[in-house]
């Protein structure tokens, strides 16, 4: 009689064992962050496991723009649950944004100077700093900083790029961007895990800052907590900055592009096998590059090239 208790309690052991391994009950769970407005069955998800996101809240003569963090993400639409978003659960935290304007509201244009936009500039506004170095040189230290401010100016955002050559004062200027550009840098800093970084591998010769505002603090993320394979993440936001600064640069800026309003063509193709002075092709995915990472995915540019 004992045995075959034994045997009826090991059974369903087992049995819940299997019902666990099929519904990832026994997997690590990753939060899903979602603003007020947004529902979704579960507050947290195994890797692996479809989520489904809706946003069913919908003020009328309201325009919604949203952002995530997730990869390969589908979005969609029904009468009965509003906009719908699925995608596979990574191994990592998803994070959900949501910015709305009233379409009704009429806003007169304001045309404001570079000079105006410099003057809105602040550190109490800042929301987004990415910062890279050459330092320990011969040819002395330099660096390229961007940074995007709230202003009270507009729905947008504000770029501001500084830079700075050895022996030469330090620029700056500014532009106008979406504040689409803060959520795509920091659904970057969350895809690369950015924020669990510890105990990195140290660098020379090269430095990397990413700063932002998170619940009301600033965190701050530099190449000495990054991994080895760390690059990709700067690179990536780097990308994401030096990119939305061509399409939106004022005139003048970036040695001599005079913006996308009056540029038709701001991004000229390479020509294919043809490297300019100063120009290095990326061994991993074949992109042309001219600054330290490649620009499209992240790899460090072979000292063979410099």
């Amino acid at each position: 009689m004992k045995k075959n208790t034994y045997r009826k309690y090991i059974s369903i052991i087992i049995g819940a064992c299997i019902m666990l391994s099929l519904f990832g009950c026994g997997k690590q769970k990753y939060d899903l962050k979602l603003p007020s407005g947004f529902e979704s069955k579960k507050t947290s998800y195994a890797a692996g496991e479809e989520v489904k996101v809706t946003y069913p809240y919908l003020a009328t003569d309201t325009d919604y723009s949203f952002y995530s963090d997730a990869d390969d993400m589908k979005k969609g639409y029904t009468d009965s649950e509003g906009y719908v978003f699925t995608f596979t659960m990574p191994e990592r935290d998803v994070t959900f944004w949501v910015t709305s304007h009233n379409s009704m509201v009429y806003e007169p244009p304001v045309e404001y100077t570079e000079n105006d936009l410099m003057k809105m500039v602040s550190g109490d506004n800042m929301l987004f700093d990415y910062y890279e170095a050459t330092v320990g040189t011969d040819g002395g230290d330099g660096y390229t900083e961007y940074v995007l401010y709230s202003w009270e100016g507009g729905h947008d955002l504000l770029l501001a790029r500084y830079t700075k050559s050895y022996g030469e004062e330090e620029q700056m200027r500014v532009c106008r961007v979406p504040e689409s550009t803060l959520y795509e840098c920091l659904a970057e800093v969350n895809r690369h895990g950015m924020k669990s970084w510890k105990d990195g591998v140290a660098i020379t010769g090269e430095y990397y800052v990413v700063q932002f505002m998170e619940d009301g603090n600033t965190v701050r993320i530099s190449s000495d907590d990054m991994p080895e394979d760390g690059f990709s993440a700067f690179g990536a936001i780097e990308k994401c900055c030096s990119f939305t600064w061509k399409v939106y640069a004022p005139k003048g800026a970036d040695n001599g592009h005079i913006g996308i309003i009056d540029d038709p063509d701001p991004f000229p193709m390479y020509t294919e096998g043809v490297v300019q002075p100063g120009e290095w092709v990326c061994p991993s995915c074949g992109y042309t590059n001219k600054g330290p990472f490649c620009s499209e995915c992240g790899t460090r540019r072979p000292s063979d090239t410099e």
